[in-house]
């Protein structure tokens, strides 16, 4: 299994498409009752121009943040391979592998600094992520792997 970076995300869209209805309706409506007989064109004319500014910024943005697929974990029989090392990291010498809250923690014991913290919302595992805890469990046996996700509060 190979995990990739996520891919570009439009979640900051819908905040900008919901600033912009909001201005064009407040626009239409001030310009309605207003007493102008120009005042309704002006407002059309404003929200054209907001409407460009919307397209440019998305476009802008997504091809800013594009990137080429960056492969971020392998998991393979053999162990892992995580992005940042070169050498693959074997199972046997893995002596503790965790996922809280959908981050993953691998610890080596033998050379600390072959630990690492991957987040698994960055990356492509979305809807997979039960058999990815499972392809963990299968190659990482007879060790189990530790899973814990806390509860959503509510805020209060």
């Amino acid at each position: 299994m190979i995990l990739y970076k996520k891919a570009w995300d439009s979640g900051n869209c819908s905040c900008m498409v919901s600033l912009f209805l909001f201005s064009f309706i407040f626009m239409v409506v001030v310009s309605f009752f207003s007493e102008e007989k120009e005042a309704l064109s002006i407002s059309l004319y404003a929200s054209a121009i907001l409407t460009f500014i919307l397209v440019t910024v998305r476009v802008v943005g997504y091809w800013a943040k594009r990137e080429e697929n960056t492969v971020l974990l392998t998991v393979c029989e053999e162990g892992l391979h995580y992005y940042e090392h070169t050498a693959l990291i074997q199972w046997k010498v893995i002596t503790d592998i965790q996922i809280v809250d959908r981050k993953l923690s691998v610890s080596v014991g033998a050379s600390p600094a072959l630990d690492f913290t991957l987040n698994l919302l960055d990356t492509d595992l979305q809807e997979t992520f039960d058999d990815f805890w499972q392809l963990l469990n299968r190659y990482y046996y007879p060790k189990t792997v530790y899973i814990y996700e806390s509860s959503v509060s509510c805020g209060c």
